[in-house]
């Protein structure tokens, strides 16, 4: 509990504005409400009743042992795959995100060999948006975006309604937890002096494809003047829930065993040859293929 306490204080007091994914455009998340990850219900929400305390669920988070990680070799010819969906692309990034992207990087976050495409834009706060793509049967396909209008603008076929506000590749966390095994994750989040809210976002594969799992949310306000909380909600797995019960789910993953394993991409101000131009964009996507870890035995300390 003390964990995340200090972060929604940290985050109340760092950011500063009301999207994640750069300017307040349509379609963009925005803070001001619980996150759109949120299911509506149909009639009476299902509320999930508290049942465990805080030290009982960190308990029961800790495994106890860890199954070995083996992954399948990766689809040939990603490389080449990726980059020619970003050079085909361009004119609808641009037209997207006209400041331009900032961060390029490749992650293997539904464990099956082949690694996705994360590309960050230029944020509106301490936290970035992030869109994460998939390789599909030789397709580049969009399965995350902080703006709604990149399911238009790149096909919706895969597209989830879970998107990710984050500042750093290294972010998306490798663990080994007691109800999903291995697995990556990421603590999600934005908010403003008035408002913060954070998800914890666990990534599947599912039919082939990877697919992003809003496994809880906390939404709170405060009151500008007295910074005290005057409102909050939960979510478990898309329904309204319980803060003991929110503590708990977020407890597998911030109490799993870590695996050591780095997430790796490159930003914009990495190097002084990267830009938002056409030619800058299609460089810094290549050196961040060239900073790709693949997840081998090697890079894994956990035990």
């Amino acid at each position: 509990m003390k964990r995340l306490t200090t972060f929604i204080l940290a985050a109340a007091m760092m950011f500063g504005s009301s999207a994640c994914g750069g300017q307040a455009q349509e379609g963009a998340a925005q803070v001001t409400a619980p996150p759109a990850t949120v299911e509506p219900a149909a009639e009476e929400p299902a509320v999930v009743t508290a049942s465990i305390s805080t030290a009982e669920s960190v308990a029961s988070a800790i495994p106890t042992s860890v199954e070995p990680l083996s992954l399948p070799e990766a689809v040939d010819g990603w490389q080449d795959s990726y980059l020619a969906f970003l050079d085909d692309n361009y004119d609808i990034f641009a037209a997207l995100w006209p400041e331009g992207m900032t961060g390029v990087g490749f992650v293997d976050l539904d464990l099956d060999g082949t690694p996705e495409m994360i590309v960050f834009d230029q944020g509106a706060s301490a936290t970035l948006g992030a869109q994460l793509f998939d390789l599909v049967d030789g397709q580049v396909v969009c399965v995350s975006s902080t703006l709604d209008s990149a399911s238009g603008a790149f096909g919706d076929e895969y597209f989830s309604t879970v998107s990710v506000c984050t500042s750093y590749f290294e972010a998306f966390r490798l663990s080994y937890t007691t109800e999903d095994g291995w697995c990556f994750w990421v603590d999600s989040a934005n908010g403003t002096l008035e408002s913060t809210w954070n998800e914890i976002i666990r990534f599947d594969c599912e039919d082939g494809v990877m697919n992003p799992v809003s496994v809880c949310s906390r939404y709170l306000e405060s009151d500008e003047e007295t910074g005290l909380v005057v409102a909050e909600s939960y979510t478990v797995s898309g329904q309204e829930a319980q803060a003991a019960d929110y503590e708990a789910a977020a407890n597998i993953y911030l109490y799993g065993q870590d695996s050591g394993y780095e997430a790796s991409g490159v930003f914009l101000w990495s190097d002084n040859s990267f830009d938002t131009t056409y030619e800058g964009f299609l460089t810094l996507a290549r050196a961040a293929i060239e900073a790709y870890r693949p997840i081998e035995a090697e890079n894994i300390s956990a035990s």
